[in-house]
């Protein structure tokens, strides 16, 4: 007697089909526009691209705002820093270009890279008076608010006589 598969039921049917489903989910997320760069195995190509978003701290002193930002492996005239009342936009690229020469034939890899980030402000600052300053991977922005709130104390404490 020949057991077929389609007359039983198997649980692990419905695990298999859950499966394909995700993998369908992946394959086509993969195919679809991306911020980053992806090469399928196998694929080759002469430019590559990828941004990535820099990792942020921000600070709030009180008048004014205290941004850092990692952007390692960038050289300081490759940043490019926009500032609104309400936004900062940062733009670094990194481009790297290589040639070598092996028996007679020249290959040349080229690797433009980057990062990209866009911070919304909780308030809104003066842009032509802002500051900023790269040191080893480093950028640091200053910002300073246009109407800086007063700190919510608890007020003064009256004695009592």
């Amino acid at each position: 007697m020949v057991w077929r598969r389609d007359r039983y039921w198997d649980p692990y049917d419905i695990m298999r089909e859950i499966q394909e489903e995700i993998d369908a989910i992946f394959r086509d997320f993969m195919k679809g526009p991306r911020i980053w760069s992806y090469r399928e195995p196998g694929e080759s190509i002469a430019i590559s691209e990828s941004w990535r978003e820099p990792f942020v701290d921000i600070f709030d002193r009180g008048d004014r705002f205290v941004i850092t930002v990692e952007l390692p492996g960038v050289r300081k005239e490759d940043i490019k820093l926009r500032v609104t009342e309400d936004t900062v936009y940062i733009e670094a690229q990194i481009r790297r270009e290589k040639e070598l020469e092996e028996e007679g034939a020249i290959r040349i890899e080229r690797y433009y890279s980057g990062y990209r980030r866009v911070i919304r402000l909780p308030e809104e600052v003066i842009p032509e008076k802002a500051k900023a300053r790269y040191n080893n991977g480093v950028l640091e922005i200053e910002l300073p608010k246009k109407a800086p709130k007063k700190p919510e104390g608890k007020g003064f404490e009256v004695k009592i006589e």
